[in-house]
């Protein structure tokens, strides 16, 4: 645009080097695009013919990195009245309130060492595709300790987040309580806008994390606010590329996502075939041992959750690849994939 500009204001027209010079630009523009095929054939190559070795570490990268099975979103369940009948409360007064503390601190370290593991791997996934060597146990060691800077930046910005939420709970709770219905719903609905704005951006800040700031600190050797200013350099150069690659990224996540849920529930369906089969034999030969049933759920989990894992793990490695080829392309010197 900037040669366009003055090829109007100075010469007043255009020639053939200034047009091959633009004509360049909007090829550069368009690294989003230019990098889907490779990072499809990059895939393809990595993962056919089929490795079940390579295969199953893949799977273990999705199930803490992403792309494996969505847990249900069990915050949306609305409370009313009928949930605390009359006679539930004290119900249960053998609970100590130590006991109670102890399974949230027991399902609160089992989430922090979670995503540890999962920031880490992040660093190992990007290793494993860089030499072509997928074993997970060398390069977890290996980064450990870039996955734990990763892991304190997650909990910094996961904490911001809650503290926000929180901010905004109080903020309607008070002024809902003090203010009429009326001014309670026009403040809610001034900060739905501004809180979906908050979400996009924490989204954001995640994306562009595990996409270029994780590449960038295995290049740089450095720590994640490192890596992001010298991200937002990247960014402020080639803006329009970082926009694009932003906007395809989360179509293509979509459209993956919407592909994936089917072939995952497809696949559900035909492993569910046997154990109800097993299931009918089992009810019409023992019609009150329910027990029996419920104990079918174990080996189809075994066998589920593996099969959905496996499925995943051609997405995420597009997807990282694809990131890896955009940011080569942004600033060719973060090069990290062998020709």
């Amino acid at each position: 645009m900037i040669r366009i500009m003055e090829a109007v204001f100075s010469k007043g027209g255009f020639n053939s080097e200034q047009i091959l010079l633009f004509t360049t630009d909007m090829a550069e523009e368009t690294y989003a695009f230019s990098r889907l095929e490779g990072a499809f054939h990059r895939t393809k190559d990595l993962l056919w013919p089929v490795r079940w070795g390579v295969w199953l570490r893949l799977a273990v990268i999705a199930l803490f990195v992403g792309g494996g099975i969505n847990v249900p979103d069990i915050f949306q369940y609305q409370f009313d009245g009928s949930d605390f009948a009359t006679g539930t409360a004290g119900a249960f007064p053998d609970v100590a309130p130590v006991v109670v503390l102890g399974i949230i601190a027991v399902v609160l370290a089992i989430a922090l060492l979670w995503t540890l593991v999962g920031a880490t791997l992040q660093f190992a996934f990007v290793d494993m595709l860089s030499t072509g060597d997928i074993h997970i146990r060398r390069h977890f060691r290996e980064r450990f300790g870039k996955g734990a800077r990763l892991f304190f930046f997650e909990i910094a910005l996961i904490a911001v987040m809650i503290l926000a939420v929180a901010a905004l709970v109080f903020m309607l709770i008070r002024f809902g309580g003090a203010g009429s219905g009326v001014a309670a719903s026009l403040l809610i609905l001034a900060l739905i806008p501004a809180f979906l704005v908050a979400a996009l951006l924490f989204g954001l800040v995640f994306l562009l994390t595990t996409d270029f700031v994780v590449p960038i600190m295995i290049r740089e050797d450095c720590g994640v606010i490192e890596g992001w200013r010298r991200l937002i350099g990247v960014i402020a150069s080639r803006l329009w590329q970082t926009v694009v690659y932003v906007v395809v990224r989360f179509v293509l996540g979509i459209v993956a996502a919407i592909v994936q849920v089917i072939l995952i529930v497809l696949a559900l369906v035909v492993i569910a075939i046997p154990f109800i089969l097993i299931g009918i034999v089992l009810l019409a030969a023992l019609p009150e041992n329910i027990v029996l049933l419920l104990a079918l759920i174990i080996p189809y989990l075994i066998i589920a959750i593996p099969v959905s894992l496996l499925i995943a793990v051609p997405f995420v490695t597009y997807f990282r690849y694809y990131a890896l080829l955009v940011l080569e392309g942004l600033l060719p010197e973060y090069r990290l994939l062998p020709e």
